[in-house]
This record gives C-alpha cells, structure tokens and sequence, in this order.
C-alpha cells in the first residue's frame, strides 16, 4: 500500500509523497504528516456505512462525446447527515492523484456525487469519504 500524508490543516491526504502545498487548503509541505493509519480498513465495525460505493458507466448523458458517468455513495447502507453525525466531504484520486473534493452539510445533502470523467483516463480511481466521527473511509474502481 501506498505511503499516505494528511494535510493538518483540512485533512487532505496525499499517497506516495507529501506535496510542496496542499492542493485543497494551500498548506504549505511542513503541515503534512505521515499516516499509515490515514484511512479505515475496509473490514472495520462500520464499514457498511462508510465505504464508498463505486459505479462506473461506460458513457455520460451530460457531455456523451468524451465522458463516463461516475455514481458514488458513502455506504451500502445510508450513512446518516444529522447535525452531530455526517458526511464531510468525498475525496476524488485518478491513480493516486488528487482530482477533487466535494463538500457536504447535513442539513440538505445526501453522501452521494456524481462525476463526469474524461473517457481517456484508464487506470484506479479512488473515493475517500470523511465522517465527522468516524474519520476517512477509501475505495477503488478500476476505469
């Protein structure tokens, strides 16, 4: 498994190496720390709630020429967005590599994206899902 790093500021994580800066809060290398415990293992008490759920499509209805459509939901089972409880963000990686993040609220949001990824990306991608409680969850999909 890879190396992870978490920014200390926004709780970014980054594989491999720690980055010159945080491509989500803009921290700089120096708040970065190494974290082999960075994300649950898939087989923790939970994880019916927190794994990702990946389905990858093999086409878009939004942008059909150059596009797969990408469905993901924190959870085989719904994870609660109460006010104490929820879902803060899902992380987006193609190999390994930080795409983006999406912020969640729990008053009005299901844990659920949906991406538009360029059909000539092959490879993993990757979904971290962050619970205020419970810290981050990962998943892969091969593309």
């Amino acid at each position: 498994m890879s190396k992870m790093f978490v920014c200390k500021m926004c709780g970014h994580i980054e594989f491999d190496n720690a980055p010159d800066r945080c491509s989500v809060c803009g921290a700089p290398k120096n708040q970065f720390q190494e974290d082999a415990d960075a994300v649950m293992p898939s087989g923790k008490e939970g994880k019916e709630k927190h794994v990702p759920v990946i389905v990858v499509t093999d086409s878009c209805g939004l942008i059909p020429d150059d596009c797969r459509d990408i469905h993901v939901k924190v959870g085989s089972v719904p994870h609660p967005m109460a006010d104490d409880h929820w879902i803060m963000w899902i992380d987006v990686y193609v190999n390994n590599a930080y795409s983006s993040r999406y912020l969640m609220t729990p008053q009005n949001i299901q844990p659920a994206v949906g991406l538009h990824l360029k059909t000539g990306k092959t490879g993993t991608l990757t979904i971290i899902g962050h619970c205020n409680k419970h810290g981050s969850w990962k998943s892969d999909a091969s593309i």
